[in-house]
Formats: C-alpha cells, sequence, structure tokens
C-alpha cells in the first residue's frame, strides 16, 4: 500500500512541475508580445527625428562648407538688375543676410554695427564687395522693403532679393543678420555672427576680423561662429 502510495504522489508532484512550467512559459511570451506591442505603439515624437524637408531649418542649415566653394547665383537687385557673384570675381566678398521685420537686425544696422563692418572690411581691401541678401521668401512686404530699409539706415551697398530662398538654403543662412566672407579666389572662409554680442555690446567684429586676417594672408580663425538674430523667413 505505501509503495502505491509513494507512486501516486510522485505522479502528482511531477505533474505540477509541470504544470508549473508550462504557465510560467506562457506568461514569459504574454509579456514579451505586450513589449513588442508597447514599442509598435510608441508615439511618433519618441522615435528618432526625420531629416528636415522642403526647405526646412535642416535644409538650410547644411549650406555652404568652409573651405570650398563658394556656391555661385545670380539674384535680382532691388532696382531689377541682375548680380552674380561671378561679377566679383577676384574681390573679397561678404555676404549678409538682412530682413527689415527683424528687430536684431534692426539693432545692427541702427546702433552702427553693419557701417562699422563695411568700412573695416574697406578699410583692408578698398574694392571689398559687401552684400545685403534679403531671403523672406514668406514675406512679400520685407523684400518690398529692403532698398528703403537700406537708405534709411544710410547703408549704400547692393541689395538682393531672395524671393524664392533658393541662394539661402544654398548658403544654409539661418537668422538675420547671418554673414558669409569670400576670399579672392571664390573660397568660403568665414560664416556665422557679425559680431560677439547680440545684445549690442560686442567687442569683436568677426566679419571684419575675417577680412582682416585674409589682408595679412593669415588663416581665418574663427573660421565659424553661431549666428543670432531672427529666424531667415523662408
Amino acid at each position: 500500500m505505501k509503495k502505491i502510495l509513494s507512486i501516486v504522489l510522485a505522479t502528482s508532484l511531477a505533474a505540477g512541475f509541470t504544470a508549473m512550467s508550462v504557465g510560467q512559459d506562457s506568461k514569459t511570451q504574454d509579456s514579451k508580445a505586450q513589449d513588442s506591442k508597447t514599442q509598435d505603439s510608441a508615439p511618433q515624437d519618441a522615435r528618432p527625428p526625420r531629416p528636415a524637408r522642403n526647405g526646412g531649418k535642416g535644409e538650410a542649415a547644411a549650406g555652404a562648407k568652409i573651405g570650398e566653394a563658394a556656391p555661385a547665383f545670380t539674384l535680382k537687385t532691388t532696382d531689377g538688375k541682375d548680380w552674380s557673384l561671378a561679377d566679383a570675381k577676384g574681390k573679397v566678398v561678404v555676404l549678409e543676410w538682412v530682413n527689415p521685420d527683424c528687430p536684431v537686425c534692426q539693432r545692427v544696422m541702427t546702433d552702427g554695427t553693419v557701417a562699422a563692418s563695411i568700412k573695416g572690411c574697406k578699410d583692408q581691401f578698398a574694392d571689398v564687395v559687401y552684400i545685403a541678401v534679403n531671403s523672406s521668401a514668406s514675406s512679400k512686404s520685407s523684400l518690398d522693403a529692403t532698398a528703403a530699409y537700406l537708405k534709411d539706415n544710410k547703408i549704400d551697398v547692393p541689395a538682393l532679393l531672395d524671393s524664392d530662398g533658393k541662394v539661402g538654403k544654398l548658403f544654409g543662412a539661418r537668422t538675420t543678420p547671418h554673414c558669409f566672407v569670400i576670399d579672392a579666389k571664390g573660397v568660403l572662409v568665414y560664416k556665422g555672427a557679425i559680431n560677439d554680442s547680440q545684445t549690442g555690446d560686442g567687442k569683436i567684429n568677426y566679419v571684419v576680423q575675417a577680412v582682416s586676417q585674409l589682408k595679412k594672408g593669415e588663416s581665418v580663425s574663427p573660421k565659424e561662429t553661431k549666428p543670432f538674430g531672427c529666424a531667415v523667413k523662408y
């Protein structure tokens, strides 16, 4: 009788262990399935961002590269004439992105920063070509106001209207002001802020410094700084 009871007990225990094992495996698989479902239903913004498209900031930020030939382009001036970068071949060129509606752009105009940039560059190279570019494609009023804006601030430089924003994106212009210095060989040597302070107490004018270094035959440094101001209104 004892032998029979021992066999029955052993059989029951084996069946119990088997049931527990099957139950645990089932729970594990259910847990994995739930985890997979949770990952699949994760919010889109929790996943790695996609590259910007259709003229987004990512596209504009790429732009022209330091040490390479500046992108060729042709734009209309405010008086309706064509102006091409090729027209300034053999000369140092400074491009400054502007927007009459931008408070920061207005500030660097009214406090004399832009005038000082132009004078400082011309003190180094009398034939330096300083250009204002407006890429406010989404704001016709800004484009239309460009000529008067420069005249009212006594800034006598050619002003180009990038009415579809293509040239701004080509260079990677992000703010107003955003400045680019091109050497006499057509190579981009500096891009970034006009000076070292957005608040108006700047000590270093990066544009003039870059042009001065070119005049001395030195390597431009810094080659790139973070631009400040209003975002270009593509």
